[in-house]
C-alpha cells in the first residue's frame, strides 16, 4: 500500500491537474495506491478518480455525529464524499491540536463503521528517539486500540518517525525493522499493515522497502510530483 499525503498544499486546479496525473499510475493489482487530498478537494478528485484503482482518503476527520461542530468533518461525511480512507492521528495533527490515541478512538471506530480504513499515525519524537524511549512511546500510542474493542485487522498503521517528516532524514533499515516488529508485536497480529511514513523520496524507497515487515509508506512531499510518486510505486513493486 501506497498513500499520499497532500497535506496542506495544491490550489484547485493543481490537486486536479496532480489527480489526473496519479488515476493514470500503473501498477500491480496487489498494489494498492491513493491519495489523500485537501478536504476542499475531495469532490472534484472522486470524480476524477471514478472507474480508477486509486483510492481516495481524508487527511483527517472526526467521530462525532452529525452537530454543532464548526470547521470539521466526521467519516459519514468522509464516505459520502467517495473516500476510501481517513489518515487519524498524524503526528503534526497531535503535535499542534493535541490529538492523542485515546482521543482518536471515537473517530477510529467511525471510520471502521463506514466500512472505510483508518490509517492511524504512531512515531517518536527525536528527543524520545535519542533517550531510548521510542520503542516505548510508539507502544503507549499503539495500546489505547487494544481496549476499545475496534476490528484491528482493519486498521492500517503508518509508522513516522516525527524526527525525518520534512528533514530529508530516513531511519535506518534496522530502526525501521525494529519498529515494524514492535508495532506488530503490540497489536498481536503477524498480519498487520504496517507503511513507513518518514519522508520517502523516490532516492529512499528501495532502502526503505527492503526492510523487513514494512508494508508500504505513507508519502508527504513526493506525493505532490505524479513522476516521483509513481517512482515510489514502482520502487514498491520490483522489491
Amino acid at each position: 500500500m501506497i498513500i499520499g499525503n497532500w497535506k496542506m498544499n495544491t490550489a484547485r486546479a493543481d490537486a486536479v491537474a496532480l489527480a489526473e496525473a496519479v488515476a493514470n499510475i500503473e501498477h500491480q493489482a496487489s498494489t494498492r495506491v491513493g491519495i489523500c487530498p485537501p478536504a476542499l478537494w475531495i469532490d472534484p478528485i472522486a470524480h476524477i478518480l471514478e472507474g480508477s484503482s486509486i483510492l481516495l482518503g481524508a487527511q483527517d476527520c472526526i467521530g462525532d455525529q452529525f452537530g454543532a461542530q464548526t470547521g470539521c468533518i466526521n467519516a459519514d461525511m468522509a464516505h459520502d464524499a467517495g473516500c476510501a480512507m481517513a489518515i487519524l492521528g498524524h503526528s503534526e495533527r497531535r503535535a499542534r491540536f493535541g490529538e492523542t490515541s485515546a482521543s482518536l478512538l471515537p473517530a477510529v471506530a467511525a471510520v471502521l463503521e463506514t466500512g472505510m480504513f483508518p490509517v492511524f499515525c504512531v512515531g517518536e519524537t527525536q528527543e524520545e528517539r535519542e533517550s531510548g524511549r521510542a520503542l516505548d512511546v510508539v507502544a503507549k500510542q499503539i495500546r489505547p486500540l487494544l481496549t476499545a474493542g475496534l476490528d484491528l485487522g482493519g486498521i492500517v498503521i503508518a509508522y513516522e518517525p516525527v524526527w525525518a517528516i520534512g528533514t530529508g532524514l530516513s531511519a535506518t533499515r534496522a530502526d525501521i525493522e525494529e519498529m515494524h516488529a514492535t508495532v506488530r508485536d503490540v497489536l498481536g497480529r503477524t498480519d498487520a499493515l504496517v507503511l513507513y511514513g518518514g519522508s520517502v523520496s523516490p532516492e529512499s524507497a528501495d532502502e526503505v522497502f527492503s526492510a523487513e515487515g514494512v508494508s508500504g509508506a505513507l508519502v508527504g512531499g513526493a506525493s505532490l510530483n505524479a513522476d516521483k510518486f509513481a517512482a515510489i510505486v514502482a520502487a514498491w513493486e520490483r522489491k
